[in-house]
């Protein structure tokens, strides 16, 4: 089994709609556009994601690149361009859509298998309220008395950095897929649900409050 490990910090999604009855052209088409932007600097892959039947004709692919410079560069330039052109001139068209950067990197890749909108931003600042308090906390109960001879500003700046590297590779993951169906949530329909959530998360938020007033963090 081999198992292939692409670091992206750049991704653009491209969506793009072809009529069924062209689907083979745009197969060979796709590879020769990413065969064209394998030449560029810092290209890493191009994912391609045929259309579900709801869909009819729209195909999603994902340029993965090293950085947002060359990620722009490639989307930028003539020979892209050139290459779009067949797909407009086949009666295709295109829709690019840069990943977001900040928080909303962490909820973007929760629909299979395209990353799709972040949630309101009120909910992603309360989600990652809910997920920043308890690791700080707990972080701080932990390795506290472990960096405090170190002086305060470098023990702050190690305490950091292990907040957000627990955030970014475990507890941000896990929040947001319990969470995904609040998440989710869109529409007027939903809006009941949505308030609820909201306030069930403050409810938790209280709730570990207490609990560490409980046991004596920081006391």
């Amino acid at each position: 089994c081999v198992v292939e490990i692409r670091i992206s910090r750049a991704s653009a999604v491209v969506i793009q709609r072809i009529a069924p009855e062209h689907a083979d052209w745009f197969l060979e088409w796709q590879r020769g556009i990413s065969s064209a932007a394998a030449t560029c600097a810092g290209y890493l892959a191009t994912d391609v994601y045929p259309p579900h039947e709801a869909e009819g004709g729209e195909w999603v692919v994902v340029l993965h690149f090293d950085q947002e410079t060359n990620l722009k560069h490639w989307l930028d330039s003539p020979l892209r361009a050139s290459w779009l052109q067949q797909l407009l001139e086949k009666g295709g068209n295109f829709e690019v859509k840069t990943l977001p950067g900040g928080f909303s990197g962490w909820f973007t890749t929760q629909s299979r298998p395209v990353p799709v909108s972040p949630p309101p931003a009120w909910k992603m600042a309360l989600t990652v309220l809910l997920a920043l308090y308890p690791t700080v906390v707990v972080l701080s109960l932990l390795v506290g008395p472990i960096l405090a001879p170190l002086g305060f500003p470098l023990a702050m700046l190690v305490s950091n950095t292990l907040s957000v590297a627990l955030l970014q590779w475990g507890v941000m993951p896990a929040v947001t897929f319990v969470l995904r169906p609040w998440l989710r949530g869109k529409g007027s329909e939903r809006a009941v649900y949505s308030l609820a959530g909201g306030v069930a998360i403050l409810g938790v938020l209280v709730l570990l409050m207490l609990l560490f007033r409980f046991i004596g963090v920081g006391t």
